[in-house]
């Protein structure tokens, strides 16, 4: 039985004892083994009352007699078996004046058919009895009084001259009764008590327990299990792979654009987006699936793989991208979202927990490169390339940046002045172990690796030193990374190596992404703040392709547009991408922003850019990149642009309708 709350004692209407000690479940507790104990006596002593009176009948009322004492021992009996289940102290309290009255009319019976002097020693008996085994005071007090007055009864009925003698004698009855009953419900309702609130005390401890344990295994904004739960489960179900063979799904999930929401919108409209991806991923997985946080806006999946196939696991991968593209109502705002998703069907027991987590993690950085917003499964090209990815780690580790890393130029061309006007530097790795290794592979690479940072400075330590050899009309782009943007400390670092350098600030440029911004806009915001100040300008690479671009330009203080060699290498076939560029062009123009048009690769490209307004050029057909040494020739190289020098192009086809 489950203790009561110490505040919750019963009120006097209850009909129930209230004293400052005493509870209703303290004298159910203590006083139903006492009453069941007294029943099993009861019922011993008139079992055995039975067998004496058959052994010597010595009554004339031998009959009578055996039908008392029979039905006193079924009663007896009755209320120990009816005291085998918990009973209340009402219910104490009729079981026990039960048992007092049956042993109150035996006595008395057998006073009435022969009265003996020393019986009346039965009727004193009755007094501390009833107080021994009686729950409750009121009910004592009664049968301590029906004990008394009974005596003094037989007294007057067999024995009038000596009624106040045995009243001194009921008198000290009642003294024992008092104290009997006074003695045993201190003890014994002090230890129930006791009892009581250890067991109180216990299931506090289990329940503040139970809530610790929730709370390190359960994510508090949204309910999910955490990542502690969650690794624990996966290194469960790679033991059951290793002992039964039973294959599982497992998938990561990262949603897409959720930091703009956060900037946008607040973090109170963050965290109801997260709560909402919680319940949607809940309820698309399955009741066999095991959702997870793993903390911001990552989430984890484990899933039974019934059956084991790529099918099964993709289309479990198309219902959760499907339910986080549907909008979301954060409150007064509805947005637009989406998630990226990993999966890898995990039934190699070979492979360990780590292994499992870097193939799914390389399906989801696949996912988020390539196709956002949709579900990619590990495949063997995937396990190609991350063992690719993996040497390309190892090896970025263990070079020297000074020795293998150089940073090569691609000149920039204006239009109205005819002459190559800057370079940008871009980043070569010949590696002592791999050999050359291509910008695409080990910039991602150095940025999950968390080396990008001491990789920026090496490079732009080196296109400094060269810069200086520079004619002073030339200037430098440096891209910076996305993890350099996120980082104060970074940002310091770099514009304290252009300071100690001495070159003007306005010659050197920084291009930056769009993704870079994604990430967290705030603190892109505040570092570019923190460029342009210092007096360089900001160039937004590979614009057009982003979907929030103009919000940027609106929010930052970019300087110049660089628009993606994409656009450009279909102007002359694709219409689309002829007003697409056209429209770029137009919109730097009118908001007063530079703009560098990048992969021309003809000359016609150039005429068709020059009728639109570019100026800044950048390409093949002015360079490719290029090493250090090759910059003073290509300086020197004449290139003529003019309009007499080139073949009008034909005009663009929409390709949309070509076919």
């Amino acid at each position: 039985m489950r203790p009561q709350d110490n505040n919750n004692r019963p009120s006097p209407e209850d009909g129930k004892e209230t004293g400052p000690l005493v509870r209703t479940d303290e004298i159910t507790i203590a006083y139903q083994p006492i009453l069941r104990g007294a029943a099993t006596a009861v019922l011993c002593y008139f079992l055995f009352d039975i067998v004496t009176r058959l052994i010597s009948p010595g009554e004339a009322s031998l009959g009578i007699m055996l039908m008392a004492v029979g039905s006193a021992a079924i009663l007896a009996q009755v209320i120990r078996l009816y005291l085998k289940q918990p009973r209340t102290a009402v219910q104490l309290d009729v079981s026990g004046a039960l048992l007092c009255l049956a042993m109150i009319f035996n006595s008395n019976l057998q006073q009435s058919l022969h009265f003996e002097t020393e019986n009346l020693a039965y009727a004193v008996l009755m007094m501390p009895i009833s107080a021994a085994i009686l729950p409750r005071r009121r009910t004592i007090a009664i049968a301590i009084g029906v004990s008394f007055a009974n005596m003094l009864w037989l007294v007057w009925q067999n024995m009038p001259g000596q009624v106040v003698d045995y009243a001194w004698v009921g008198v000290a009855g009642i003294a024992a009764g008092v104290a009997i009953a006074a003695i045993i419900r201190t003890a014994v309702l002090r230890s129930v008590k006791a009892h009581l609130d250890a067991i109180h005390d216990r299931e506090v401890a289990e329940d503040l327990a139970r809530e610790a344990h929730h709370l390190a295994e359960c994510d508090a904004l949204t309910g999910l299990p955490n990542r502690r739960s969650f690794f624990l489960a996966l290194n469960e179900r790679v033991e059951r792979l290793r002992e039964t063979g039973e294959p599982f799904i497992l998938g990561l999930v990262d949603l897409d654009g959720f930091k703009p929401v956060n900037d946008t919108y607040g973090h109170a409209a963050g965290d109801e987006m997260l709560q909402t991806v919680a319940e949607r991923l809940s309820a698309v997985s399955g009741d066999a699936a095991l959702p997870a946080r793993l903390g911001g806006d990552e989430f984890a999946l484990l899933a039974p793989a019934d059956p084991k196939t790529a099918e099964a696991a993709l289309t479990l991968g198309h219902r959760i991208e499907a339910k986080l593209s549907e909008p979301y109502d954060l409150g007064n705002y509805r947005c637009k979202g989406s998630g990226s998703v990993g999966l890898l069907i995990c039934d190699d027991p070979e492979l360990d927990t780590h292994d499992l987590m870097e193939r799914a993690d390389h399906a989801l950085y696949f996912a988020k490169r390539a196709l956002q917003g949709k579900a990619v499964l590990f495949n063997a090209a995937l396990e190609q390339e991350m063992m690719t990815s993996s040497q390309v780690d190892k090896a970025l580790r263990r070079c020297d940046y000074e020795a293998e890393f150089e940073v090569w130029f691609q000149p920039q061309y204006d239009l109205v002045k005819s002459r190559i006007t800057g370079f940008e530097a871009l980043a070569r790795w010949n590696s002592r172990e791999l050999g050359p290794v291509t910008p695409d592979v080990f910039i991602p690479a150095a940025e999950r690796g968390g080396m990008i940072r001491p990789l920026t400075q090496a490079l732009l330590h080196k296109a400094i030193a060269e810069m200086a050899t520079w004619p002073d009309d030339l200037s430098l782009s440096f891209n910076l990374s996305t993890h350099d943007l996120m980082s104060p400390t970074a940002i310091d670092a770099i514009l304290r190596t252009v300071g100690e350098s001495g070159i003007p600030a306005s010659r050197i440029e920084f291009e930056i992404t769009e993704t870079a911004m994604m990430s967290d806009f705030a603190q892109a915001r505040r570092a570019i703040d923190q460029i342009s100040e210092a007096g360089h300008s900001v160039a937004l690479d590979d614009f057009g392709i982003g979907y929030s671009s103009l919000q940027y330009l609106q929010l930052l203080p970019v300087s110049k547009l660089k628009i993606d060699h994409s656009f450009v290498r279909d102007i002359l076939e694709d219409t689309s991408a002829f007003k697409i560029v056209r429209t770029l062009l137009s919109l730097s123009q009118t908001l007063g922003l530079g703009c560098v048009v990048e992969g021309v690769e003809s000359p016609a490209q150039v005429h068709i850019l020059r009728t639109m307004g570019a100026r800044h050029l950048q390409g093949y057909l002015i360079g490719a990149p290029m090493q250090s040494r090759a910059l003073p020739a290509c300086l020197e190289q004449v290139h003529d642009f003019s309009p007499a020098h080139q073949m009008p192009p034909r005009p663009p086809e929409n390709r949309a309708s070509a076919g």
